[in-house]
């Protein structure tokens, strides 16, 4: 990794933390650190112009910081300045973040043309910006910290490091000798891969809603084959691994938005958390059909996403089968459940479920306890 990665990492890590940290606000920050999310934006935004981006939209830097738009995230999270917060504000002025001209202009520019574009948002949507910091502070209590290396010895962090290098090689490796129901066509061996564990603690119970769907197995044209395939992965990860799966529920829905919209907001949103999955496996819908709509669902009911994640399992299994390119499945977090889109076939959910379950469970259970 060259030095521009790895401080472009530390980049990424400190935006990701600060999505995470809701209940932490702006001008907070600026009046002990001197900067802000806007600032990180503007950085952004200077960034793209000094490299020659000059198309890039601050409107585009904001949601690149914030994780989602920028209006969204100050009706949902940012409450109203006191005065003591004020005052602090003023009497640090001098020690704030100065950004150039061009982006000032460039900022000004977004925010005007935001704001008369959109209504005021109402007041009811705004949370309680307490009642979210308590939440988070025990939740990182309870994770040690959302930071994954702060006040961890060095050495500890390196020895981790290096740990994952060598496995990332030997998740690489081409040995066909391995008869695990984990192993696809030697390219990928997940004998390897369950070396790591699901990053979970021992016996952790992990709750599942299964979601298929499919135009014709809602109708009963044809019985529904992917949503069995999932259960028998979990079923086989569980006799393998000292993690237990409990299946809250499984419903077959037609390839409507409005309708899987509904189900996935129904079992995120549930209050009670015995009856509240902590992950969400959606099989089918995730092809270039018109019909296909599963990943546009899923992009409007979460909170956060985890894109990558389906997109590295989706580019290996490429390697097997290069059409699974055409898969557009995605993932995210709708507050404390962790949204996984597979493929519709049996096969492909196997393999892609296969390869992707040791971090799921990891993600499930980072996920719900974040609440």
């Amino acid at each position: 990794m060259s030095t521009i990665e790895a401080q472009a990492f530390a980049f990424r890590q400190l935006v990701a933390h600060m999505q995470q940290r809701t209940d932490v606000q702006n001008i907070d920050q600026m009046n002990l650190a001197g900067f802000c999310r806007n600032c990180m934006a503007k950085w952004l935004f200077l960034g793209n112009l000094k490299n020659g981006s000059h198309n890039v939209d601050y409107n585009h830097c904001l949601k690149e910081i914030y994780g989602m738009e920028y209006s969204q995230w100050k009706s949902k999270f940012q409450s109203k300045a006191s005065e003591e917060q004020m005052k602090r504000y003023k009497e640090t002025k001098a020690l704030h973040a100065v950004h150039p001209k061009e982006v000032e202009a460039a900022a000004k520019a977004s925010k005007k043309k935001a704001s008369s574009s959109r209504n005021k948002p109402s007041m009811e949507k705004k949370k309680s910006t307490t009642s979210t910091a308590t939440s988070l502070k025990n939740s990182a209590g309870a994770s040690n910290s959302l930071s994954d290396v702060c006040c961890r010895p060095l050495e500890e962090i390196a020895a981790e490091a290096k740990a994952k290098a060598e496995s990332k090689t030997n998740l690489t490796s081409t040995d066909t000798s391995s008869t695990s129901p984990f192993s696809l066509g030697g390219t990928f061996n997940l004998g390897e891969l369950s070396k790591l564990g699901p990053g979970v603690p021992e016996n952790t119970e992990i709750r599942v809603a299964i979601l298929t769907v499919s135009d014709r197995a809602a109708s009963s044209v044809y019985e529904d084959q992917s949503g069995p395939a999932i259960e028998k992965i979990l079923c086989e990860f569980e006799e393998s691994k000292k993690v237990k799966f409990e299946i809250i529920s499984r419903k077959i829905v037609a390839d409507d938005l409005k309708s899987i919209c509904k189900i996935l907001e129904d079992w995120a949103d549930e209050i009670d958390t015995k009856t509240r999955p902590d992950l969400v496996l959606t099989t089918g819908g995730t092809g270039f059909s018109r019909r296909d709509v599963t990943p546009e669902a899923t992009k409007a009911v979460i909170d956060r996403s985890s894109f990558d994640l389906a997109t590295a399992v989706n580019l290996h299994i490429a390697s097997l089968e290069p059409f699974s390119l055409l898969s557009r499945a995605i993932a995210g977090i709708r507050k404390c459940t962790f949204i996984f889109n597979l493929p519709g076939r049996p096969k492909a959910v196997a393999e892609n479920l296969s390869i992707a379950l040791p971090i799921l469970c990891r993600a499930a259970y980072d996920a719900s306890r974040t609440r």
